[in-house]
Order: structure tokens, then C-alpha cells, then sequence
């Protein structure tokens, strides 16, 4: 998240260059110069400290709901369904790496060389709709840690409140705490830099490793203390691999935001080692939780201690409100969710920007306009509680599809196999057009500088992946990839049709 935040600054440096009256040729040098000096900065982790950003990148918010859809779905089905996820996401998210050149400082820059401006055009459309996505869900979460406590105090000074599950504005209740926290949080959307929020980012992940310690503690006590009724409210598989596939797949998403990650790396030839050790630890984690999670829930409903007025998408759902350990994980996921969040709507409003405006001036009132949008749009979802899980599978699922799948794999096999086509043949470079104005001055007013590139034919080449080609046959690996988004297909087909059963 730091990563994609750090880069967003970048785009806005590149932002005023492009605004500045100069020629093309000196706006690609400047912009040259600064990605040069952002990837400059970079190559100073070892590869522990890679293997853990690359973990902590997947680590998040979706913690908190698999307790429950291990319990529900299957505690066999999520095992098989992580690894199944989880080989694919490894593969796609090293396939980016392959590509990625060392000049190049994201997968934006390394998609518009090797596919063109229209699949970094839909890479970055995925990518604002998956960082709003991820704000609702940010916005719900928070919700639902803050209510809890504040009908705490609601209760101890006489105050009566709604339940969490009852749509009302007559009396204190949870759109009520909803608006709140917009008024709250939203001077912080106004901020144009993040600051401090960025130094204590990597603090947040304190929160989610208390939860998963929580999990698995109460696992284990629910196993001891109720065997059996742990055993009679447990699944261990059921049919509903869309939602699960779907949870996971956005888990285990870090396409997005794996470049920065990876270029940060001291040793750059162990960055497909470091990925594949950082999604194995994921899964790990995300399977403790999940099966401790499980038992812990089942123990729970086994006594009875769902807590009524709670959507029970969250393990914290199914304990009193009032448990001084509980008290302790809702503040902590509060306070993270609370840094991470204002870092979301940055990012997001960062990249839509540079699609709708392509960085060529700088959005004034449009500014504050969609920083009011976002808010009130993950404010509108909140009030209607619409369920957690849904968006959480259904944005893996759709989104999924795309940054996880086919981008990848388009990029993978377009590269490898595509005819290449140099770039006199199809495009003229700047230095072409220069010489020919020289030749030809009555012509320079008519010259349509943006249909020319000002990429050199080198700026073109990939890195060298003879190598690669030996490992595996054209069409082993063309039936290899394309059985691999198959998948991806099944399960956005899979989770729409669910949505509509």
C-alpha cells in the first residue's frame, strides 16, 4: 500500500512536467529522469525483508471473514481452494516480474510497451474500481468495530442504541456512527500529501496478526473445552467454491502493487523465490485463521453465542461486545483501518485521475469533488449493510479476473509469441518527425505530436527470455495458460450467477 502511495507522488512530479512548455523530447528526458530517481531509491531490501512486504501486501482485511466462511463452506474446501488460488496468483504475479524491465517503474509502464495504451487503460479501470471496492469494505469494517464500543458507552451512560443490523435514524444507531466517521475521516481525503500516515502504515499490521493469534487461542480453547460441539457445527466441504474462490482470489491479490515491491529487492534474481516464499507464508497464515477460526466459530454457535443484532460475518460477531480482549482487537483493527483508509482513497483518486486527465493538468474543484464522491459512495453502501462477504468474493471474483488472469497471461504470451513489429514500421518516433520538420518547415504546424511515440526502438525490447522460451514447448504453454484462465472464467461466471440465484 506504501508502494502504491509513494508512486502516486511520482505521478504527480511527472504531472507538472507535462504541463510545463517545453518539447516532447525534453518532457521524456525529465520524466526519464524522474522515474530514474524513484527507481534509484529503490534495491535496498534484503530478500526477508521482500518476503515479508510481499506478505503483509496480501495480509489484510480479509482475515477477519474467512473464520467465518471456513465454518460455513468448509474447512477442506478452503484449504484446497488457497492452493488452487494460490499457485495461480504466485505464477501470474512472478509472470510480471519476468516482463518488467528495470527501467520501467510499474506494471502500467511495462503493459503500455509490450500491449499498448489500451490494456493499461483497462489495467488501470480495474484498478480504480478494486481500490473503491476495497474502501466500501474498509468503510464496513471500520463500522463495525466502532459501533460495538460506542454502544458500550451508549450503555453505561443510559443511552439506548439500535442494533447493528437495524436500518434506522430515529435513535443512535449504525448509519448514524457511519455519518459520523465520514465527517471525521473526511478532511483527511482532502489532503493532497500523506505525510505521517505513510510512516506509521507498517504499524497496522500489528492489528491483523493480534486478530489471528485471537483466532487461533480460541480455537484451540473451543477444541478443548467443546469437542463436540465444535465437530457437530463444523463443515468441511460444501459446494460454494464461487464465494470462497472468489474471498480468495482477493486475498491473494498483489498484482497491482508487487512492481514497486520487487524493485525495492537488493538481489533481483531471487525475486521469483521471494514471491513464491512470501505467497506460501500467506497461504499459511490465511489457513490458521481460517481453521481456527472455524473451530472457534463452531464452538461458539455450539453455546450459543452469536450475538444477536450482529451480521455474523466476522468471528468478533460471535462474542459479548463487553470481553476485554475483544475490546482490545476491535480498537487496534479500528486504528489500522483508520491509516489504511484515507491511503486507499489517495491512491484511488490518484489513478482515476490519470485516466480521465492523463496527467496533463491538475484537477482543481474535481479535486474535492471526488474525494466527496468516494466518501459518500462507501458511506451509502455502509448504511444499507449490504453483506461483507458479497463484495469481499465479488470483487475477487470480477476484478480478480482481470489483474489476476488474463493481464498476466495476455502480457506473458503476447510477449513470448506475439509477431514483433518494430516501431518504424507501424509508428514514427520523435526523432524521425524532427528531421523531417527540418526538411520540410511549412509542414510543422500540421503535425499531430501525439500520434507519434517517443519511445526508441531499444525503449521496445524486453528483457532476454531465451531461457524462458527452452523450459516448455509453444503449445504446452499456451494450453497450460489458457486452461489457467479457464479458471479465472469459471469462477467470475460463478460468483455473478450465485448473486442472481
Amino acid at each position: 500500500m506504501a508502494q502504491l502511495a509513494q508512486e502516486a507522488e511520482v505521478s504527480q512530479q511527472i504531472q507538472k512536467v507535462l504541463k510545463q512548455s517545453v518539447s516532447k523530447k525534453e518532457k521524456k528526458s525529465l520524466i526519464k529522469s524522474i522515474k530514474k530517481s524513484s527507481i534509484a531509491q529503490t534495491g535496498k531490501a534484503t530478500s526477508l525483508q521482500t518476503i515479508i512486504s510481499v506478505s503483509n501486501s496480501m495480509v489484510g482485511t480479509s482475515t477477519l471473514v474467512f473464520p467465518v466462511l471456513f465454518c460455513q463452506s468448509g474447512i477442506g474446501l478452503g484449504i484446497i481452494i488457497a492452493i488452487i488460488i494460490g499457485l495461480i496468483s504466485c505464477r501470474t504475479t512472478q509472470l510480471l516480474i519476468v516482463h518488467n524491465k528495470s527501467d520501467e517503474m510499474d506494471l502500467p509502464d511495462t503493459l503500455q510497451r509490450v500491449l499498448g495504451a489500451k490494456w493499461k487503460t483497462i489495467f488501470n479501470i480495474s484498478n480504480v474500481i478494486l481500490l473503491w471496492a476495497s474502501g466500501i469494505i474498509y468503510m464496513i469494517l471500520i463500522c463495525n468495530q466502532l459501533y460495538p464500543l460506542i454502544q458500550i458507552i451508549c450503555d453505561n451512560i443510559g443511552i439506548k442504541s439500535a442494533q447493528l443490523t437495524e436500518i434506522t435514524l430515529s435513535k443512535l444507531s449504525y448509519q448514524w456512527v457511519g455519518i459520523g466517521y465520514t465527517l471525521f475521516i473526511l478532511p483527511m481525503f482532502f489532503q493532497k500529501k500523506l505525510g505521517i500516515i505513510l510512516q506509521l502504515l507498517p504499524y497496522g499490521i500489528i492489528s491483523v496478526f493480534s486478530f489471528i493469534l485471537f483466532t487461533i487461542y480460541e480455537g484451540i480453547y473451543m477444541l478443548i473445552t467443546d469437542h463436540q460441539g465444535v465437530v457437530d457445527n463444523l463443515k468441511w466441504f460444501s459446494w460454494d467454491v464461487s464465494t470462497m474462490a472468489g474471498t480468495f482470489a482477493l486475498a491473494l491479490l498483489i498484482q497491482s502493487m508487487v512492481v514497486p515491491i520487487m524493485k525495492n529487492n537488493m538481489i533481483q534474481q531471487n525475486n521469483n523465490r521471494d514471491i513464491a516464499i512470501g505467497f506460501i507464508w500467506t497461504w499459511f497464515v490465511y489457513c490458521m485463521a481460517g481453521t481456527f477460526g472455524a473451530f472457534a466459530v463452531a464452538g461458539a454457535l455450539a453455546n450459543n453465542q452469536k450475538q444477536d443484532g450482529k451480521s455474523g460475518s466476522t468471528l468478533l460477531d460471535y462474542y459479548p461486545s463487553d470481553n476485554p480482549l475483544v475490546i482490545v482487537i476491535q480498537v487496534l483493527l479500528f486504528l489500522q483501518l483508520t491509516l489504511v483508509f484515507p491511503v486507499l482513497q489517495f491512491i484511488t483518486r490518484s489513478q482515476f485521475f490519470g485516466l480521465i486527465y492523463e496527467l496533463k493538468r491538475e484537477p482543481k474543484w474535481q479535486f474535492y469533488a471526488f474525494s466527496l464522491t468516494y466518501a459518500i459512495t462507501c458511506l451509502i453502501v455502509q448504511c444499507v449493510e449490504v453483506d461483507l462477504s458479497l463484495i469481499i468474493s465479488l470483487c475477487g471474483a470480477v476484478i480478480g479476473l482481470f489483474q489476476e488472469y488474463i493481464i498476466p497471461i495476455t502480457l506473458h504470451l503476447n510477449c513470448l509469441y506475439a509477431k514483433k513489429v518494430s516501431q518504424t514500421q507501424n509508428q514514427p518516433n520523435y526523432n524521425q518527425v524532427q528531421v523531417s520538420m527540418e526538411s520540410t518547415q511549412y509542414l510543422v504546424d500540421q503535425v499531430d505530436f501525439t500520434k507519434f511515440s517517443l519511445n526508441d526502438e531499444e525503449d521496445l525490447k524486453c528483457n532476454d527470455h531465451s531461457e524462458l522460451l527452452k523450459r516448455m514447448p509453444k503449445n504446452l504453454r499456451i494450453s497450460l495458460y489458457s486452461f489457467i484462465l479457464v479458471i479465472g472464467i469459471a469462477i467470475g461466471i460463478g460468483k455473478l450467477i450465485d448473486i442472481f440465484k
